[in-house]
């Protein structure tokens, strides 16, 4: 249902025009923050820009960052996601979100556990998120709910179908 392509000089333009929701804007960074993050690496982490492509073709349908310490991915982070408002309730943003832990999961066989950050009004994308194994930590990072899942947490990286509208 989709692929993942990296951000490059060919695709750039057509990322920092995907938007969410107006209601949803203040839960996600723009996707224009998150590649500046890309060539700036605050505090030494590496952000990896990431399209969500429908299947196929050439339809960019979403965003996110992929984060993790060059030296260290141990534990990784996901960043920015976000699923255009055109393609929200489409299961773009599950696809999306299977395909990237199964890909972490394989392609980096060190990695024990995935984090990202909630906005606390954001119900939505803790629901959308609980069902790929991610909970809440306890921890508050820049006013957003730490979340986190481990692989031995995941059953299969989930299974069940559903979409995120925005999330950090």
């Amino acid at each position: 249902m989709v692929d993942l392509r990296p951000i490059t000089q060919q695709n750039w333009e057509d990322a920092i025009k995907l938007n969410v929701m107006p209601d949803q804007q203040s839960f996600v960074p723009s996707v224009a923050i998150s590649i500046a993050k890309a060539y700036i690496q605050p505090d030494g982490v590496r952000y990896d820009p990431i399209g969500i492509y429908d299947a196929g073709s050439d339809e960019l349908v979403g965003f996110y960052s992929f984060m993790h310490r060059p030296h260290n991915r141990q534990v990784v982070y996901i960043s920015g996601f976000l699923i255009d408002q055109r393609y929200q309730r489409s299961g773009y943003g599950a696809a999306a979100m299977k395909q990237f832990l199964q890909k972490i999961h394989l392609d980096v066989p060190e990695c024990e556990g995935v984090y990202l950050t909630v906005h606390p009004d954001n119900v939505a994308a803790e629901k959308f998120y609980s069902k790929f194994g991610f909970s809440k930590t306890g921890f508050v990072i820049d006013g957003e709910d730490a979340m986190g899942m481990t692989f031995s947490d995941a059953d299969s990286t989930g299974q069940e179908e559903g979409d995120s509208s925005a999330s950090n």
